[in-house]
Formats: structure tokens, C-alpha cells, sequence
């Protein structure tokens, strides 16, 4: 199993990252229009007013070793599940990929800090566990890195989103 947690400042306050996160348009021009991904779609949203959930379908581009492409092929794509409890500012989101299924755990939270000057500190915190045999230390490392690569990169997308989009 590896985990990690991940900081990231962001230049606008926590309710406006929060908004921000749950707009359909604002998901879909980051992954597509911005990260490269060829599918983003919101699948569901139910908001009762204390929990927002949300399930978004995507297909991202991703590195990965020959060893895994094999086994992968096309199915690169994976379901995001995550719900937002406004009391406590959490977000607790898993992964469900195509190709591994039950046999790869992905999943984390995010919270939202304040920082002065309206900005804010997101924390992340994941873990990637596989049960693959003979490439399940390939694939955590490989999963865990794309991860990396996705959060840094929505970071400096959220960044200049906000500063064009204030």
C-alpha cells in the first residue's frame, strides 16, 4: 500500500474552491480542456444539504509502464465516488478503475484550510493499495503517481482559472 498527502495552495478562499469543485462546467473544462482527459462526465449529484454526492465518469491520459498497458489495454477510464459532509468540510472520494476493479483500493479525502489574503490550503491525503499479482507494487506506484500528477496539475489549473475568473 502506498499513501500520501498532498498540499496545494490555492489563490481563492475556501467557499469559492468548494463552488468551484462541484460546478459541472469548471470539472469538465479542467479534465478535458486542461488536463487532456478524452471523458469527463457527471454521472449523478444529490445534494440533501448537509451531503453533496457526486459520481463523475472519466477517462484520463495516463503514463504507464508496458507491463500494465497489457494487462489495461483501453480500459484506462475509472468512476470517481466521493461525498462532501458541509459540517465537518471533508471530502472522502474513492476511485473505481476499469481495468482492476475490486482488486485496486483508491481513495482519500480533501479539506479546504484558510489562509490569509483569501486563499486557501487544500490537504489530501490518499492511499492506493493493489492486490495484483506480480504487478501489484507496479501498479499501486504507477496509480499513486498519476494521482500525484492529477491533483498538481488541477492545482495550477484552479490557480489560473481564478485568476482570470476572480
Amino acid at each position: 500500500m502506498i499513501g500520501q498527502t498532498l498540499v496545494h495552495e490555492i489563490n481563492c478562499t475556501p467557499e469559492r474552491m468548494w463552488e468551484l469543485f462541484f460546478d459541472d462546467q469548471y470539472n469538465i473544462d479542467q479534465y478535458v480542456g486542461s488536463l487532456g482527459f478524452t471523458k469527463c462526465e457527471i454521472l449523478d449529484k444529490q445534494d440533501d444539504g448537509e451531503v453533496l454526492r457526486r459520481r463523475m465518469e472519466c477517462i484520463p491520459k495516463i503514463d504507464m509502464p508496458r507491463a500494465i498497458q497489457k494487462v489495461v489495454g483501453d480500459r484506462t477510464g475509472y468512476i470517481e465516488s466521493g461525498e462532501w459532509t458541509r459540517s465537518t468540510g471533508e471530502w472522502r472520494w474513492s476511485l473505481n478503475l476499469f481495468a482492476f476493479g475490486e482488486k485496486l483500493r483508491v481513495g482519500g479525502t480533501m479539506r479546504l484550510e484558510p489562509l490569509p489574503g483569501g486563499r486557501c490550503k487544500r490537504v489530501t491525503p490518499f492511499e492506493v493499495e493493489a492486490k495484483v499479482f506480480g504487478i501489484g507494487k507496479i501498479v499501486e506506484k504507477t496509480s499513486a503517481d498519476n494521482i500525484v500528477k492529477g491533483w498538481n496539475d488541477s492545482a495550477a489549473f484552479a490557480n489560473q482559472y481564478v485568476a482570470r475568473n476572480p
